[in-house]
């Protein structure tokens, strides 16, 4: 039977949000305190998540904190987490050994940005389109995110709960649609014989797309990393088409979660590539491809779409749940750990 994390946690608490190339760790003092922040850091300068929290939050604080609730990138199993895109590993036994800590929470990295979405404000959020004033506060919401991969969650609210749904959706099939797109497609970068929306939808999809693109057009790649080609639109020719069928491809996949989830309370995109961008995907593509799912265009019409523009939503939904613990149900059997 699933087991729900209800109750208070002890104070302080430290949260952390892990992904493949950053961590971001806050403490929060109490149940009504602001959260401290420190330096994020790097997972690959450190050998251990262990490590880093010692050199990078215990050593610049005189707070000890009790509780750790961390999200990271990757799956949970009865002992932990192994990262997906970095080489740490959390083991619980071995996390509540070796620090000041007596209970350990783990989280998917998305769930925690699901956990944040009731609580952002306007300001935190760029609109791209559908209905700007509807009322979403206990409707279901969905989150994807572009960034060292692609994540994906949904929160719904029942019986006075919001529940957080992770989910493995940056895995769907992402296929062609327009004759341009079957040009290009043929020389994607495949996993598994197929094209998965990861293999265009994040930071190394995107360069796996412009190469792509060099190909069909009979050119070599000048552009190597995620940053120089969103840099170069407008000024090369590719780079351009690049970040515009990412656009589309990114309406499509979170046109296809919206469907699915029935995400009335709107779909957020997160992620650092999402913020890169920004400006392509306010341009119309993306909107027009989220509602491109005929018969049903009077559904996602209603549903709004919005770009996270806070620097630190994991953490706000970590925030969130620590502090009020009651406002949630969050299953955490597996993942909750207390030492002895």
């Amino acid at each position: 039977m699933a087991q729900f994390s209800l109750q208070s946690h002890e104070f302080p608490v430290l949260i952390g949000d892990i992904g493949g190339t950053n961590a971001r760790f806050q403490i929060i003092e109490t149940a009504q305190s602001d959260a401290v922040s420190f330096d994020p850091v790097k997972t690959s300068a450190f050998e251990s998540v262990e490590e880093a929290i010692a050199s990078s939050v215990l050593q610049n604080t005189t707070l000890v904190p009790r509780t750790a609730i961390l999200a990271a990138a990757g799956p949970i199993t009865p002992v932990g987490i192994n990262l997906t895109n970095c080489d740490w590993s959390i083991d619980h036994n071995d996390f509540l050994k070796n620090g000041p800590f007596k209970e350990l929470i783990l989280m998917n990295d998305f769930e925690a940005q699901a956990l944040a979405l009731p609580f952002l404000e306007s300001s935190d959020l760029q609109w791209l389109g559908g209905p700007k004033d509807i009322p979403t506060s206990s409707r279901t919401k969905a989150v994807l995110g572009p960034g060292t991969g692609l994540g994906v969650a949904s929160l719904v609210r029942a019986s006075g709960k919001w529940i957080p749904v992770a989910g493995e959706g940056g895995h769907v099939d992402l296929g062609s649609r327009t004759k341009r797109e079957a040009e290009i497609w043929p020389h994607l970068e495949t996993v598994a014989g197929r094209v998965s929306a990861e293999q265009i939808l994040c930071g190394a999809g995107l360069v796996n797309l412009y190469s792509a693109i060099c190909k069909a057009d009979g050119i070599e790649p000048v552009l190597n990393v995620p940053a120089e080609i969103t840099e170069a639109v407008g000024s090369n020719a590719q780079a351009t088409e690049t970040l515009s069928i990412f656009s589309v491809c990114l309406g499509r996949v979170a046109g296809d979660l919206a469907i699915t989830t029935l995400a009335k309370g709107g779909v957020y995109l997160a992620g650092g590539v999402s913020k890169h961008a920004a400006e392509t995907l306010g341009d119309g593509g993306f909107r027009d491809a989220f509602d491109d799912k005929g018969p049903h265009e009077e559904h996602m019409n209603a549903m709004p779409t919005w770009l996270i523009q806070h620097p630190l939503p994991a953490l706000v939904g970590l925030k969130a749940y620590a502090q009020m613990p009651d406002e949630f149900a969050v299953d955490t059997d597996h993942r909750r750990w207390t030492s002895l």
